[in-house]
């Protein structure tokens, strides 16, 4: 063993054995963190038996570190935490951390993440390394069956000094599972088949997993998820549009060719014959029949040789392709094909090297580089789709990382002091199929530092830079947005305009956070943690949709003075024939000057054999410094507490779940104003580990118990009313 891994392990070993405790300890083993990730992933029934393992963040430092000890606030899930959940989309995952949501309402092809008041592009999402880049104004963000998810981590804050454009909001990354997460100790294959009802959307999934180690240098996974859902009964007792039909497939292979270096292959497919509004975050609408395919491939390397600390490699090559075909079934337009396609295809390279400088002091540098590529397409019966721009985005970055550890300094044996600075390069050219062109480039650094005077507490700040640049949508948009009405008739279409001198958003954040960690606090081998962390983000630049209506001065009723524009009057008590000009005005994307956001988020567990009991918090403040309106996705302040209690006895555990939410009235715009609500729920689940039912696993939750009626900042609609969510699984390892 190196004096390097020698040095880890003796320090991990003082840390109370914990895995990454800095992201200079993350370089132990590849195989090793391979482990602690399948056991982090095993969750509930761990737990139970006293075998906690910390999750281990890879996203937020490109290298493995325990997810608690990372400088800044990060989310990790594993799969028993993820299937525990009965999730039926991606969505149901942020429920419970802090900072982040999903809003756009309870459709799942209308529902968006948000983190920090950012959302869309803003916020990078990647599945088993491949950049997940469509982003649509009503018709979702990424497809995916959580089903097939190994682990989800949320990274919150400023990333694009690692991940490039759309790191300001923060990076949500998902991998897939592998046999490895689902056998256990001795175990070579297994099957897993479960059933699933959501009565809030009459939901029914089917599950099949098949997987297998036939030797310990091959890693095989496959599965098949069926979903059929109808309307979506809100709170106040109504139904939304809203049917889905959805067959998703997963094959997954990851093999050992020797010292360490594996080879992965993964194919995902997301099929969805859906029948909602074309909106899918609106209220109402004009019924469409829609097709939407979403299809990732993924080729992945990684080496990390045994016996040196210089290669610490990993490659993956991926094309995703997303496909939204919308045809309405009634109305004017019916019959009549829209589209919207967007292809990506990927290169993500990186590697860290790790030194011994002094007995005390280590350096881990990590490098990379990314090209990828952005082909969309979008028609409506052979002609344009308003706002849908057909074209090309390339884009090529590279970074560096350098991360200073300083074990045990000023003489505290039990201390680490860490400083990683950063620096990424980035430049993007767009071009639509006119042949106009835009480019431009970006320069993002990035420092956090972490002080660890003992092992139960640290503090960290950071300070990082972050862009996005704008979209193809948002730079080269024609056609129409929408039609506007009046007592005549049809009054006019609000247009489309391109902007071609948009600037990339840019956004400046210090963050600072203290964490505490105590073992063995009210009884032998339990846990108590808490972690909370400031972020005041400064922003210019912000990329913003603004839709200008011309406005009836002789009939305000239907055009009021809000969507007045200075010079600009119209005749909406005429038909359109009568008055081509129309009231219809105009829609483009403008860069908002200035902005700044800021919140506090805190997460806070104990963790005994018989009880866990989390409690997690948030504070939202966003601005545009010119108005003093809010920006982006706005949330309100809210605390989530949850209670467990174990029953090992029976081998099950029951829980209760609370979200408070305060009412929220920033801006002048009233619609956007929300009552504070409350929502709670109770769980319980049933594993038994021993006689004729072994393997099976029993799981029953009532979210929303009290039928709360209530919707969230930025949705358009209600939240789903009372839903008693029903799953049963069986798993057959040998």
């Amino acid at each position: 063993m190196s004096e390097f891994l020698e040095r880890n392990v003796q320090v991990a070993g003082v840390q109370a054995g914990k895995i990454g405790r800095s992201a200079l300890l993350g370089g132990v083993s590849a195989l090793a963190i391979s482990g602690a990730s399948m056991l982090a992933s095993t969750g509930a029934m761990a737990e139970e038996i006293g075998d906690r393992m910390a999750p281990i963040s890879v996203t937020a430092t490109r290298t493995p570190m325990e997810a608690f000890a990372v400088p800044g606030m990060v989310t990790v899930k594993g799969a028993d935490e993820i299937a525990e959940e009965i999730p039926s989309n991606i969505g149901d995952l942020f429920d419970d951390i802090p900072g982040v949501s999903a809003v756009g309402g309870p459709r799942r092809t209308g529902e968006v993440p948000t983190i920090r008041g950012f959302s869309g592009a803003d916020i990078i999402v990647t599945l088993d390394g491949a950049r997940q880049n469509f982003v649509s104004g009503h018709d979702g963000r990424a497809f995916i069956d959580p089903a097939f998810l190994g682990e989800l981590e949320v990274v919150r804050g400023s990333s694009s000094a690692l991940y490039g454009s759309g790191g300001t909001g923060g990076v949500i990354a998902l991998r897939t599972l592998n046999a490895e997460d689902l056998l256990g100790e001795g175990e070579t294959h297994g099957a897993r088949f479960g059933l699933s009802y959501r009565s809030g959307n009459d939901e029914f999934a089917q599950r099949l997993l098949a997987y297998t180690k036939p030797m310990e240098e091959a890693d095989i996974f496959a599965g098949l998820v069926l979903r059929q859902s109808d309307d979506v009964r809100l709170g106040n007792g109504t139904k939304l549009d809203s049917e889905d039909d959805i067959l998703s497939g997963l094959v997954k292979g990851t093999f050992d060719i020797g010292d360490n270096t594996d080879i992965s292959l993964s194919w995902q497919r997301f099929s969805n014959d859906a029948v909602e509004p074309g909106n899918g975050q609106a209220a109402t609408g004009t019924l469409n029949d829609k097709d939407i395919d979403s299809e990732t491939f993924t080729l992945g390397f990684t080496s990390k040789p045994v016996g040196q600390d210089l290669v610490d490699f990993s490659a993956v090559i991926y094309r995703n392709t997303n496909t939204v075909d919308e045809t309405p079934i009634a109305g004017t337009g019916a019959g009549v094909l829209s589209k919207r396609d967007l292809d990506t295809v990927g290169l993500d390279v990186s590697n860290t090297s790790r030194f011994m400088l002094s007995e005390d002091i280590g350096l881990a540098v990590t490098g990379g580089f990314e090209v990828a590529r952005d082909s969309a397409v979008g028609a409506t019966g052979g002609g344009v789709r308003g706002g849908v721009v057909t074209g090309d985005q390339d884009l090529f970055g590279a970074f560096v990382q350098t991360s200073f550890t300083w074990f045990a300094p000023f003489g505290l044996d039990d201390g680490e002091f860490s400083v990683t600075p950063g620096v990424r390069f980035d430049t993007f050219d767009s071009q639509d199929t006119t042949g106009t062109q835009t480019s431009d480039s970006q320069v993002s650094p990035k420092v956090t530092a972490r002080f660890a005077p003992t092992s139960w507490t640290f503090v960290y700040g950071s300070y990082g830079d972050a862009f996005r640049a704008p979209r193809l949508d948002e730079l080269f948009p024609i056609g129409t947005h929408f039609p506007v009405f009046g007592p005549g008739g049809l009054a006019g279409f609000n247009t489309f305009i391109p902007n071609t001198t948009l600037e990339a958003q840019s956004t400046t954040t210090w963050e600072a956070g203290l964490g505490f960690e105590f073992e063995d606090v009210l009884s032998a081998g339990d846990i108590f943690q808490a972690k909370g962390g400031y972020y005041s983000t400064d922003g210019e630049n912000f990329l913003s949709l603004e839709v200008i209506q011309r406005a009836d001065v002789t009939n305000p009723q239907f055009f009021p003075a809000p969507f007045l524009t200075p010079g600009f009057t119209c005749r909406a008590f005429v038909s359109i024939a009568v008055d081509p000009t129309g009231c219809g005005g105009t829609t483009q994307t403008v860069n908002i000057a200035d902005a700044e956001l800021s919140g506090f988020e805190l997460e806070t567990s104990y963790d005994s054999d018989r009880f866990r009991i989390s409690l997690s918090g948030q504070t939202m403040e966003t601005e545009n410094t010119a108005t003093g309106q809010p920006i982006g996705i706005e949330q309100a302040d809210q605390v989530t507490a949850d209670l467990r209690v174990k029953l090992p006895e029976v081998d099950s555990y029951i829980g209760w779940q609370s979200t408070f939410a305060d009412d929220f009235s920033e801006g002048t715009d009233t619609s956007e104003h929300r009552d504070s609500y409350q929502i709670h729920e109770v769980y319980a689940r049933w594993r038994p580990v021993d006689g004729p039912l072994d393997g099976f696993s029993f799981g029953v939750t009532a979210e929303n118990l009290f039928d709360a009626e209530y919707q969230r900042v930025s949705s358009d609609t209600l939240e789903e009313g009372r839903s008693v969510l029903v799953d049963v699984t069986y798993t057959l390892n040998w």
